[in-house]
């Protein structure tokens, strides 16, 4: 795989559209912000871990790459990411310090802060937030008094500002999310949500679309997961390889 979308894969997966398996059913209807953000606190996900598994497909300018993924996340600790296409590619590690991952393929590896997300998505991310939006959950909280509320055909819209940084969030009428939009001057990352499972009462979403920038490029990734597990326990195994040369 080309280093340098690989490098951006890792930036934008780790940031985190509607046939719903099986659907869930909801006779309750909201009116404001409030009763919405009610609601939506109800579907929310409680686990403690989450194994997925599946595939994920990269594109950035002509490049076009599918690969097998793991993701496995402990709350409020640590994103760990698994990369192959017949061999191995690569590994991600996420955790409250910072992002680290390497490569086997061209034998590289980079450790820092949150930074490198901000310079390449032009967000400033940090952990919480990061996990958030792999839990399906707003990036960013708001309260009801600053968020504007609108009905839509399939749902309802949240939108809201924090200092320059616009956002708006997408439910269906379950109150499960189906995108969340931030934007900041001209970096804009879309994340679209779909094929919700329901696991031991919790509802989680099987298939997730990222678009944003990398380096002045759109770069766009589908996770496609077949299998998920919470709450079992996880391993997360994580080594550089001395020999690696540092990006």
């Amino acid at each position: 795989m080309h280093r340098a979308l690989f490098f951006g894969m890792i930036l934008l997966i780790i940031n985190g559209c509607g046939v719903l398996r099986p659907k869930p059913t909801s006779t309750i209807s909201v009116s404001n912000s409030k009763e919405l953000l009610k609601q939506t606190q109800r579907t929310q996900p409680t686990w403690e871990t989450l194994d997925l598994r599946g595939s994920l497909t990269a594109r950035q300018g002509d490049i076009n790459q599918r690969i097998t993924t793991t993701v496995r996340i402990s709350a409020n600790e640590l994103i760990w990411l698994n990369a192959a296409v017949i061999v191995p590619l690569g590994r991600v590690k996420i955790d409250q310090s910072g992002v680290a991952f390497y490569e086997q393929i061209g034998k590289t590896f980079f450790e820092g802060d949150f930074s490198a997300i901000e310079k390449t998505l032009g967000l400033a991310l940090d952990y919480t937030q990061i996990e958030n939006s792999l839990r399906g959950v707003p990036v960013i909280a708001t309260t009801a008094r600053k968020a504007r509320f609108a009905s839509i055909k399939d749902g309802y819209v949240l939108k809201y500002r924090q200092g320059n940084l616009r956002l708006s969030n997408t439910y269906n009428q379950q109150f499960l999310m189906t995108k969340q939009l931030l934007t900041l001057g001209k970096q804009r990352l879309v994340i679209h949500y779909d094929d919700y499972q329901q696991i031991s009462g919790q509802w989680i979403p099987m298939q997730i679309s990222c678009e944003g920038q990398a380096k002045g490029e759109t770069v766009q990734l589908e996770f496609a997961f077949r299998k998920a597990e919470i709450n079992s326990k996880i391993r997360t195994p994580f080594s550089i390889p001395k020999s690696y040369t540092r990006l």
